[in-house]
């Protein structure tokens, strides 16, 4: 199966709900059904991501959404909001090829790190990023928006004791 990466286009906004949603069955096999139970990303912060630039897909030969990755600013922060892969399509390497995408969109924007919040011990989840060059920080570094961010992954349903925050540093981009 051919998948190439590219950026989101407005028809396919609700599509990347559904992927989201098909994507997050796997948390059932490892004892989380309420990832299932929350709601994915909503289609205006989806449009305003895509209009910026942030939001990326990648389509199968029939050039259908199979994953996707949400880049957006925390406070100043590049962060990872968002990425998604279906399971059919796991281990080809689309996640780590969508996460490069957004990594790249934060250094062409002169950011020195990439932040994003991530279950713990989950293969796919702080393992991943771990694997791409991302640091768990530890919670005295936290900034008070990372604090915030939490609360509301807490409201959202997250157990926030299964969670950690993850940073990857940058190269700076060349000045032209």
């Amino acid at each position: 199966m051919s998948v190439a990466i590219r950026a989101a286009r407005r028809h396919e906004l609700p599509a990347l709900q559904d992927v989201e949603n098909v994507a997050d069955e796997i948390f059932r096999r490892v004892g989380m059904p309420w990832v299932l139970a929350m709601t994915p990303a909503d289609l205006d912060p989806l449009e305003r991501a895509r209009r910026a630039g942030r939001l990326w897909v990648a389509v199968n030969g029939a050039n259908r959404p199979v994953g996707f990755a949400l880049l957006r600013t925390l406070d100043g922060m590049a962060w990872l909001h968002q990425l998604s892969v279906l399971p059919r399509y796991g281990g080809r390497g689309i996640g780590g090829a969508l996460l490069e995408q957004a990594c790249a969109k934060a250094r062409r924007e002169r950011h020195a790190s990439v932040f994003l919040s991530t279950y713990l011990g989950v293969p796919w989840n702080a393992p991943f990023y771990a694997r791409h060059g991302f640091n768990v920080m530890p919670l005295a570094q936290y900034s008070a928006a990372m604090r915030l961010e939490r609360v509301h992954e807490r409201q959202l349903g997250h157990p926030i004791w299964r969670r950690c925050i993850m940073r990857r540093d940058l190269e700076p981009c060349p000045i032209p």
